[in-house]
């Protein structure tokens, strides 16, 4: 989209480059100085006071980036639209109060990526809970909550993922002939100890999620079954058992997952874990 510059007398109204291109010199000066103050403002208003041990060439700090000068800024932006000679006039206005450094306001796009960071650390979702946090909170005396239609779409969702990773595990079983440890080392079909222990913990896991008010204790013990199934499989990749946590299963798992090729069992494992540590932690929020 071409640019737009807007007029000083009308907040509505604008021009194109190829209309300011058009114009008479004095409008042409006042779009440029226009443009210039809602980009760029002087540096006393918001910025910061250099230190005093360091003042550098300023007496201001730029965090936002800057300092800038008008000249370069408006050659930069209009050098292609409008004569140098006209920009030496747009330059000198707003220079006119002896302003020679200028920082950006609050529609330059420094600011605007400044305050989006700021407002993203301030909002930044807190880490999810880990197994060992729901357990803690269970052995604090917290008293899960059931029934509300946001914990039984959750469940039903859960017990969905349940249903796709038993049947995973079950053809792995079958395709292999259980024989999965006959495989070369690299190879990541589960032995079928491991897979008998998964099977085990999703059964007991779904019969509880079947009940009004499953015990919590039971699906918190079976997801640290899914946990140490899943941390085999970290071993297998030379992964830390911590950092392979955190992202199988979950849409940062990139990379991960690729090492995973021809091995759905593994994704499905996290992911039925991740969901089983969300479910865990809305039922047993402690407020």
């Amino acid at each position: 989209m071409a640019a737009r510059y807007y007029s000083p007398d009308d907040p509505e109204s604008y021009v194109t480059p190829s209309r300011l291109k058009r114009l008479g010199r004095k409008k042409q000066v006042e779009h440029m100085v226009h443009w210039f103050h809602g980009m760029f403002e002087d540096p006393q208003n918001e910025m910061p006071y250099a230190d005093k041990e360091d003042p550098g060439d300023s007496p201001y700090r730029y965090p936002w980036g800057g300092p800038y000068d008008a000249n370069e800024q408006l050659q930069d932006e209009f050098s292609d639209v409008v004569p140098f000679d006209v920009i030496q006039e747009a330059v000198q206005e707003v220079q006119s109060d002896g302003t020679l450094e200028w920082a950006p306001g609050p529609r330059h796009p420094d600011q605007i990526a400044a305050n989006e960071d700021a407002m993203a650390e301030r909002y930044e979702a807190p880490p999810p809970p880990t197994l060992e946090d729901i357990q803690a909170r269970l052995e604090s005396g917290v008293r899960p909550s059931f029934g509300d239609d946001f914990e039984r779409q959750e469940r039903a969702a859960l017990r969905h993922e349940l249903a796709e990773l038993r049947g995973l595990l079950a053809a792995e079983l079958s395709q292999h002939g259980g024989m999965g440890h006959n495989h070369p080392p690299d190879h990541l079909s589960l032995t079928p100890e491991l897979n008998s222990e998964a099977t085990d913990a999703i059964d007991k896991m779904d019969a509880e999620l079947a009940k009004d008010a499953p015990d919590i204790a039971v699906v918190a013990e079976s997801a640290g079954t899914l946990k140490k199934v899943l941390g085999w499989i970290a071993g297998k990749l030379d992964k830390s058992v911590d950092g392979f946590m955190t992202t199988i299963g979950t849409a940062a798992a990139g990379a991960v997952v690729a090492e995973l090729a021809g091995f759905p069992v593994a994704e499905r494992l996290g992911s039925v874990y991740h969901a089983t540590l969300t479910w865990l932690d809305s039922v047993t929020l402690p407020f």
